[in-house]
C-alpha cells in the first residue's frame, strides 16, 4: 500500500498526538472556566439564594463564559475531527468532544431564542447554563482520560 504524503506535512501519527494534545488543553481550559461561572453561582445561592451581579461578576462569569465558549466551538471543532477518524475514537475523547459540541449547541440555541422580537435581552442571563451543563460532560471525559492514565501508569510501574 503506497501513501501519498504532502512535502513537508507530519506523519498521521503526529497529527493524531497534536490533535489529542489540543483537545486535552482546549478542555482543560474551557472546564477551569465552567468551574469559575458555577463556582460564582453556588456561592450566590448558598449566602443570598439568588444570583446577582456584584463587583466579582464580570471576572467569574462575564469574562470565564467568553473563553469558554470560545474554547468549546474549538473543542467542537477538534472534536468532531477526532470523531471522524476510527483510531482516535476512544471514550475519554468522544465524551470530550460531545460536550463541547453540546455546549456550542446551547449556545447558538441562546442567542438564536435571544434574538427573537419578543426578547428583552434578559435571555442572555441564561447564556452561562450550556456552557456549565456541557462541560460536566467535558470534566467527565477528562476525569475518564486522568483514571486510564493513572492505571496504564500504575500497570507499567509493577512490571519488572
Amino acid at each position: 500500500m503506497v501513501t501519498i504524503r504532502r512535502v513537508g506535512s507530519p506523519p498521521p501519527s503526529r497529527v493524531r498526538l497534536s490533535a489529542v494534545r489540543a483537545l486535552v488543553g482546549i478542555s482543560t481550559i474551557s472546564v477551569a472556566c465552567s468551574a469559575s461561572i458555577a463556582l460564582y453561582a453556588a456561592a450566590q445561592l448558598a449566602t443570598i439564594g439568588i444570583i446577582e451581579t456584584g463587583p466579582l461578576f464580570e471576572i467569574m462569569v462575564v469574562l470565564p463564559a467568553v473563553i469558554a465558549i470560545v474554547t468549546s466551538i474549538l473543542g467542537a471543532l477538534v472534536g468532531l475531527g477526532m470523531l471522524v477518524r476510527s483510531s482516535t475514537r476512544k471514550l475519554p475523547f468522544v465524551l470530550m468532544a460531545i460536550g463541547h459540541l453540546a455546549t456550542t449547541v446551547g449556545v447558538v440555541a441562546v442567542v438564536i431564542w435571544s434574538t427573537r422580537p419578543s426578547a428583552s435581552g434578559w435571555d442572555l442571563l441564561l447564556l452561562p447554563a450550556p456552557v456549565v451543563l456541557g462541560q460536566l460532560v467535558v470534566l467527565a471525559g477528562l476525569g475518564v482520560l486522568i483514571l486510564l492514565r493513572s492505571r496504564s501508569n500504575s500497570v507499567r510501574g509493577q512490571q519488572p
